[in-house]
């Protein structure tokens, strides 16, 4: 069932956070100065998310969402509200960004992508190559060990920043549409996979989609968000167990009913930022 924009106002912001969260959010705003005029690009943000959790975000273009991702990651700064990211062990990143294009470093090999993030921490070399190997077999990689990313596919490039992600060993992992330039059936062969290292390590995620169905399929939780400026408008629990088979869940009724529930949260705010977008 979807909580309201006024149940998850009251229950997120009268909230300090448990000792099992990892992300607190409170009133956060962001804005932007365009031309002289105050843009607001997100509105009264109030979330928690738990540690190991998998929350996904939707909500239609240019409602936030990547903005939100960034100040969480660090690259941009809120206006007003707090935001709060509990560090649990200082051996480890805090947290590491995928993106939608594929991010990796055209002058590397596969095992030199991946392995970027142990060599800046000063990760010992053997325990560096027992990671990379680990995570690249993980992916389906390893005959591609040596390969320069303009000999990958643009399916085999996302797999090789998903291994680097989670070979980093960061206590968070967020996610912007990182499957989203992907054909149908690359998105699906890198949903399962990352279903699959998730469900051995449990990192927190949040992960942004257009995909209801991608959703669903990957996360506890779902956050939608309004359009433009963005605010929260419900969350929907998801109520499947893990581990999870992706085609097992989208063949029961329960995956009918929670797609037509969400899309009727959305489509309201779809239509009205296409028709500010078409200056309507």
């Amino acid at each position: 069932m979807a909580t309201t924009n006024e149940q998850l106002q009251a229950a997120e912001a009268g909230s300090a956070g448990g000792p099992g969260d990892k992300i607190i959010v409170r009133n956060l705003y962001k804005t932007f100065t365009v031309r002289g005029s105050v843009v607001r690009a997100l509105v009264n943000i109030n979330l928690t998310v738990a540690d190991g959790e998998f929350l996904a975000i939707v909500g239609p273009s240019g409602c936030g969402k990547t903005t939100l991702l960034r100040i969480m990651a660090g690259l941009e700064k809120h206006s007003a509200g707090t935001l709060e990211m509990r560090h649990r062990d200082r051996s480890k990143p805090l947290n590491n960004m995928v993106f939608q294009e594929h991010s990796v470093f055209p002058w590397m090999t596969v095992r030199d992508n991946v392995a970027y993030g142990l060599m800046l921490r000063g990760v010992p070399k053997k325990q560096r190559d027992e990671i990379v190997s680990y995570y690249i077999e993980k992916v389906g990689l390893t005959k591609f060990y040596k390969a320069y990313p303009f000999q990958l596919s643009g399916g085999m490039k996302q797999r090789v920043s998903l291994a680097r992600a989670f070979a980093n060993d960061p206590e968070v992992l967020l996610m912007d549409e990182p499957f989203g330039a992907l054909d149908e059936q690359n998105k699906l062969l890198l949903q399962e996979e990352l279903l699959r290292i998730w469900s051995e390590h449990q990192k927190t995620v949040c992960f942004i989609t257009h995909s209801v169905d991608e959703s669903i399929v990957l996360a506890d939780r779902i956050m939608v968000m309004t359009a433009h400026p963005g605010q929260i408008k419900a969350f929907v629990k998801v109520p499947f167990e893990r581990p999870r088979e992706v085609y097992k869940i989208r063949a029961t009724p329960q995956y009918g009913q929670l797609m037509y529930s969400i899309w009727e949260l959305l489509r309201d705010e779809v239509l009205r930022a296409k028709r500010e977008e078409g200056g309507q």
